[in-house]
């Protein structure tokens, strides 16, 4: 049976992956440079400022653009972790790949492997690249990375070499019960964790093989994980934590580090918080007692390299023999450094309680010995076919996530139809029994009136607010002034009639209404005035072209100005979230996933507000019963209150 089902998805991520890479041909090719520099797949005319190095000796790149009167900064559309190419006039330059470490308004700074600044000739001698000189420019690029690591897990599962997980694979799959140890009598690290919490952990450590980890909105599904590990180690077990994208990694880094754990944080620094990248296996490297024996190998094949330089410079140049032997001491100690530094890696590694790294990031086994346990964070935003990447490191999993929030990114529409869309988190909820399972319930993020609509439509009127964040709101905040803004929870803004009608934006395909959001950025600036820090907010809107109007709109980078899609976890005291649609046929779009809705009207702790056009909206059922929900609470408000 299993056979099947693999064949199946390797055939579907084929399909995805032709899919993607159709998809960022065609507005590559489409585009001018001109456009995609709009879209920030590309910056011209770009100077290399300075170089510099990194966490773990990464190689770095500081470059600039020197051109004023920008109406915004070109680097806005970038961020941190990109993987880029540098492209320079001179045919005698290659392409040099690196990835986004640093982005700010005047600035970006791109690491470059290590690997990049040595050629490497026939001869097997090594050379370093100098600095090119000039304008360049960069592209963004796409990794097929993760496919080819999909495709090597779904193999190795499919053929499950390893006892425990060809085990494994036949619980997740259906075929083998699952099985449960009797529910242990804990003492709790943390005693503030909830009945529903405790409950998920005692059914967590009690299972054998697998369990789910159900977290709507707010409820502390990371609270409870770190619980888990901590109890885990304790037990003598090593753990992997895995999600599927770096922001969920270092969320969950940022509270095991309170723990006072050995964590280990794999993956590139560039893609990494700055507050954490102290915590990846790079840093640890460089900070080893071993590494002043690395700086004077890298010192000593420095030197080699500037006196072959400064022979040549003479003009004496250098005999084929002495070339070939000086060249191949370079490369030796290149190598002999790289070497050390590669097994510090995996003694550290072995050392540690926990290592946390992206799904796609498992280039190869970590370790020799597989994991005992295996955290999957946002279990619900990953396909299976990359679920199965770190399973295959392990012996137990725990899912963790909400399938009522955000799916994963499909870009093919036939793979999606075909099931690739379907999470092997739900596919698991329909065969665990309830003893592998928990739902929490009490959320400790918003308002009640915030909480209410969201727990009404998705989770059965399930959660509960905690007494704590019942009914705060931000004129409570340290500061703020009290004004009919900040006293209320929800403000849903009417803005029908108004004529802020929508817009199509061809160059982003994409949609946009700037009578909404010069109206978003009023209410912001009127919360600004009521004391409310900028890091405290954020305006959010489901559309890319939105999204970009209001940073064009805005200019400030103070303003956190962001999608749905990539706020998931994240929360903020007051949200302004920007709906966009308002037309004179009732289409909504991609608005009609609602899952999305559930994310954007829940990341606000003690305001929301809320901007569409109710003709068009109501004409959906979901935002019918919003506009009925806003009504009921009294939150229901026209623009023309606002609008001079």
């Amino acid at each position: 049976m299993h056979d099947a089902h693999f064949e199946k998805l390797l055939r579907l991520i084929d399909i995805e992956r032709d899919a993607e890479r159709a998809e960022n041909e065609r507005k590559l090719e489409k585009l001018s440079v001109q456009a995609r520099e709009a879209l920030g797949k590309t910056i011209t005319r770009l100077v290399i400022v300075r170089e510099d190095f990194g966490v773990g000796g990464h190689p770095l790149w500081i470059l600039s653009r020197p051109s004023a009167g920008e109406e915004y900064s070109p680097f806005q559309a970038l961020n941190q972790g990109d993987l880029v190419t540098l492209s320079f006039p001179s045919p005698d330059v290659p392409r040099i790949r690196g990835t986004l470490y640093d982005v700010d308004q005047f600035e970006i700074t791109v690491a470059l492997d290590p690997r990049e600044t040595l050629s490497f000739g026939s001869d097997g001698g090594a050379s370093e690249i100098e600095r090119p000189e000039g304008k360049c420019q960069l592209d963004v690029l796409g990794s097929e990375a993760t496919y080819k690591r999909m495709k090597k897990a779904l193999t190795a599962v499919q053929r499950a070499e390893k006892k425990d997980v060809a085990h494994l694979r036949e619980v997740l799959m259906g075929a083998a019960p699952p099985s449960f140890e009797e529910r242990p009598t804990l003492e709790f690290f943390n005693p503030r964790l909830n009945e529903y919490q405790r409950e998920a952990v005692e059914k967590a450590l009690s299972a054998t093989e697998v369990a789910l980890v159900h977290g709507p909105p707010g409820t502390g599904k990371t609270t409870v994980l770190v619980e888990i590990i901590r109890q885990a180690v304790m037990q003598g077990q090593r753990v992997l934590a895995s999600a599927p994208s770096n922001i969920a990694v270092d969320n969950l880094l940022e509270k095991l580090l309170e723990t006072g754990l050995k964590v280990v944080r794999m993956g590139h620094p560039a893609r990494i918080l700055d507050s954490l990248r102290h915590a990846t296996l790079s840093a640890q490297v460089a900070e080893h007692a071993e590494q002043a024996y690395i700086r004077e190998l890298d010192q000593q094949r420095e030197r080699l390299i500037r006196q072959r330089h400064r022979a040549e410079d003479r003009g004496r140049g250098i005999g084929w023999d002495d070339r070939h032997q000086l060249q191949k001491e370079i490369q030796g100690l290149w190598q002999e450094a790289r070497d050390i530094e590669y097994a510090l890696g995996r003694q550290i590694l072995a050392a540690s309680d926990v290592v946390l790294v992206t799904h796609g990031g498992i280039a190869k086994p970590i370790l020799k010995k597989s994991f005992d346990l295996l955290i999957m964070d946002e279990a619900s935003q990953a396909t299976e076919a990359l679920s199965w990447v770190p399973i295959t490191q392990t012996k137990k999993v725990i899912f963790a996530g909400d399938p009522l929030q955000l799916p994963p990114t499909i870009y093919s529409e036939e793979a999606k139809k075909q099931g690739l869309g379907i999470t092997l988190m739900e596919r698991l909820q329909t065969l665990l029994p309830p003893e592998g399972q928990t739902l929490l319930r009490i959320q400790y993020r918003m308002h009640e009136t915030i909480m209410g609509f969201s727990s009404q439509q998705f989770y059965e009127g399930a959660l509960e607010a905690d007494e704590s964040v019942r009914t705060h709101t931000a004129a409570e905040l340290p500061g703020v002034a009290s004004t009919p803004l900040t006293q209320e929870p929800l403000i849903f803004v009417d803005t029908a009639g108004s004529g802020y009608e929508e817009s199509w934006n061809d160059l982003l395909e994409s949609r946009e209404n700037e009578g909404e959001a010069k109206l978003a950025l009023y209410f912001y600036q009127q919360l600004r005035e009521a004391g409310i820090p900028a890091k405290s907010m954020a305006l959010l809107t489901p559309y890319v072209a939105q999204s970009r109007l209001l940073r064009h709109l805005a200019n400030d980078p103070a303003v956190e100005i962001g999608s749905i899609d990539g706020f998931q976890g994240r929360e903020k005291e007051a949200v302004i979230l920007s709906l966009v649609r308002s037309n004179s046929t009732g289409e909504v779009g991609f608005l009609g996933d609602t899952r999305r809705m559930n994310v954007g009207m829940t990341r606000s702790r003690r305001l929301l507000i809320v901007l569409g056009d109710s003709g068009t909206l109501s004409r959906h059922p979901f935002y019918l019963k919003f506009i009925e929900y806003a009504d009921a609470k009294n939150a229901h408000h026209s623009a023309w209150e606002w609008i001079s």
